[in-house]
């Protein structure tokens, strides 16, 4: 990728408030000022204000839904049970059931829940990890405070791992595997279990942005690993109401020492067996979550209805995601529909200006973070290139069919003019 560097006085014309607050630090303001400058260039560029069509719409204004969790909270706050108790053990059980899984432990956040898969695993200090270079800054980072050392691999052209430059990437002291089932897709599960079988190597799935896809088999994202992290804040297809984290394990004994890392590393809330911070789950929003979860079936079946008409409509526009067969193929879910643009930035500005909210998830590869980019750095020929191509698209349970078809006819006429 070319070295398009930024200077502090582009950095500086930002409004936004974090990107202020490092630019105040002459430390931050240079690590910043390495960023390539068209990643930056988009990492700068102001949200939609007032848009016509929203990426996103977490409002609750669903009044039998707003009610219901309402009643939820009014019957914790009843019960005086404000820390874990019988609403968490609920919800851990559901949790478990619907992924196929044999053990669920209820965590603070999606980056805790695979922080402290890793660490049950004893995996730390002299440890490789290999993860894909396209995610959320949040699964690497988990990796590393965990001392272990990331080896970022490629991804396919589906945004996920590749499976044959994940096995290049093996050394001696790889110990683990950790997927990412990106935009709600489904990673090769099974050629990645293969793979780990043959080098004894553990599967971690992230499967923060997954929650309901499903192989042909139809077994789930998180049953697949020996271990699996959801990440279920407001933006999720499984919705709380904060943030909250679950971690998915097949191991008695695993879940054992999880469930004692989560609360300070203790058991019977006193005896501390190992030093840990505190990673409880709030039990309002294991409240909350068992009734939101009526809403997750509901919400899958309009994504999929959705992803079905972008691709069917724009698929000879733009490099679409494959669109559901039907109802039943839940590959995907469809957290983001994110799609491939050679001229992205042209076409994102004209989508703007119409009004329609999209989003680049990610512009920076989690190799080319300031944070991380230290890390030694393998060819990552697909993922460098795709990075400067993905855009996403509006999706979500509330979009209407006018507001999709907007959506269609304005990137048909963003071409028809480019043609021109």
């Amino acid at each position: 990728m070319a070295d398009l560097s930024i200077s502090a006085e582009d950095i500086a014309s930002t409004e936004d408030p974090s990107t202020r607050q490092a630019r105040g630090s002459a430390l931050y303001r240079d690590v910043l000022a390495g960023i390539p400058g068209e990643a930056m260039a988009d990492l700068l560029q102001p949200p939609l204000r007032n848009p016509s069509v929203r990426y996103r719409d977490l409002a609750v204004d669903d009044p039998e839904r707003r009610a219901r969790l309402l009643g939820a909270v009014d019957e914790v706050l009843r019960s005086g049970q404000l820390l874990m108790g019988p609403a968490v053990e609920r919800w851990e059980e559901l949790v478990a059931s619907y992924c196929g899984a044999c053990h669920c432990i209820g965590v603070s956040s999606g980056t805790n829940a695979l922080h402290l898969a890793l660490r049950a695993f004893d995996i730390g200090p002299g440890d490789e990890v290999i993860v894909p270079a396209m995610s959320w800054v949040a699964t690497v980072n988990a990796v590393v405070l965990a001392d272990a050392t990331p080896v970022f691999a490629d991804i396919g052209d589906d945004l996920n791992l590749d499976v044959a430059d994940a096995e290049a990437a093996i050394t001696s002291k790889t110990r683990a595997i950790l997927p990412v089932h990106y935009t709600g897709r489904l990673c090769d599960m099974a050629a990645i279990r293969r793979l780990a079988d043959r080098h004894g190597l553990r599967v971690i799935e992230d499967a923060s942005q997954a929650f309901g896809a499903t192989d042909a088999e139809g077994r789930r994202a998180g049953g697949f690993g020996d271990a699996a992290a959801f990440s279920l804040n407001p933006m999720k297809l499984f919705p709380a109401f904060g943030e909250v984290g679950v971690v998915l394990v097949k191991d008695a004994a695993i879940s054992e020492r999880i469930r004692a890392l989560r609360y300070v590393g203790t058991v019977n809330k006193e005896i501390c067996v190992e030093p840990s911070l505190n990673h409880k789950i709030d039990t309002l929003q294991a409240a909350m979550m068992l009734v939101s979860f009526d809403w997750v079936e509901p919400a899958i079946m309009r994504r999929l209805e959705i992803a079905r008409q972008y691709g069917e409509r724009l698929g000879a526009l733009l490099g679409c995601p494959p669109p559901p067969q039907s109802p039943a193929d839940r590959r995907s879910v469809f957290f983001d529909y994110t799609v491939t643009a050679r001229r992205r930035s042209e076409l994102r500005h004209f989508l703007e200006a119409r009004g329609i909210e999209v989003k680049i998830r990610h512009p920076l590869l989690m190799s080319q973070q300031p944070a991380h980019r230290h890390f030694d750095r393998r060819p990552l020929p697909n993922a460098e290139r795709l990075v400067r191509e993905i855009l996403s698209l509006p999706i979500h349970e509330k979009l209407t069919d006018g507001q999709i078809d907007l959506v269609v006819e304005s990137v048909a006429d963003f071409h028809s003019q480019s043609e021109r």
